[in-house]
């Protein structure tokens, strides 16, 4: 297992003290997604910049198997819609020139004050059409400079179901995009409940098309929908979770999230424990 985590849960003061903590930590990658001492325009990365953080995580021996771009890709105002397709440009360009394989996002929301929140117009074959519309020139643009497309469902945006994330990427190019499987992230307070049926049919629909992993864990909010938490401190059913990707052959990152460093051990432990005895349950040797 090459386990991993988002840069954001971990301090330091520059860019090449993030990536040797991260190796301190016994991790073997990264998604990028803060920059620490750099002064770093994100709409338009410069070389001198871009090589220094490939040469600190080249440094470190760490990877970097993602940089995080999360965006509202869908906003209702076109002006902000605009400016964030041109951050989400430079975050291409970003990930090429630093060698990052892909580049990861949700897809959006028409919630135009938090791009997390559910808007009843996401749930229409209308916004997942314009979506795909909207986002067919970013996938172009990432094409151009080698970089995938790493989209994560998530039940309050537009890609609410694994099954419209298949829509999303067979309508795009699946050789192009690719699905973020992170389970509590596409788990509702009523499927929470029902994760024995809920999630084997999930990971049957996405499984071909996955390109990263997130371990985190979740529990219901009784304020809104969940909190999310370390992997392990929550109700996400790990030993189903392992088990599936297992069958799915999955063999890339798993990343971990919602955690802070003092957690981040006991996540990690966890997390390999589960994949060993998936493993195990299996009959292989571990990866």
């Amino acid at each position: 297992m090459k386990l991993g985590v988002f840069t954001q849960w971990i301090k330091a003061d520059s860019i090449e003290e993030l990536a040797l903590r991260i190796r301190q930590l016994g991790l073997q990658c990264v998604v990028l997604d803060s920059f620490p001492g750099l002064p770093i325009d994100l709409d338009n990365p410069t070389p001198a910049i871009c090589s220094r953080i490939k040469a600190a995580f080249a440094q470190a021996k760490v990877e970097i198997a993602a940089v995080g771009g999360y965006s509202n890709l869908a906003h209702p105002d076109p002006q902000i819609r605009q400016a964030i397709h041109t951050r989400f440009q430079g975050l291409i360009r970003l990930s090429a020139a630093i060698g990052a394989p892909m580049l990861c996002t949700e897809v959006g929301t028409y919630d135009a004050q938090d791009e997390w929140n559910w808007n009843p117009a996401n749930a229409t074959e209308q916004a997942l059409n314009d979506l795909i519309a909207s986002v067919r020139p970013l996938v172009a643009y990432a094409q151009d400079y080698g970089v995938l497309l790493g989209i994560e469902p998530y039940v309050m945006t537009i890609i609410n179901t694994p099954q419209r994330a298949v829509s999303f990427v067979e309508a795009l190019d699946i050789h192009q995009v690719r699905i973020v499987a992170d389970p509590a992230g596409m788990l509702t307070r009523g499927t929470l409940d029902e994760q024995s049926s809920f999630l084997p049919a999930a990971f049957h629909a996405i499984s071909p098309y996955i390109g990263l992993v997130h371990v985190e864990d979740c529990r219901p909010d009784p304020a809104g929908h969940f909190f999310w938490l370390p992997a392990g401190q929550g109700l996400l059913e790990y030993p189903l979770f392992m088990d599936l990707l297992l069958q799915a052959r999955y063999d890339g990152p798993f990343i971990l999230e919602h955690l802070s460093e003092a957690a981040l051990p006991a996540a990690r432990e966890y997390v390999l424990s589960q994949w060993k005895l998936a493993n195990e349950r299996a009959g292989q040797v571990q990866l």
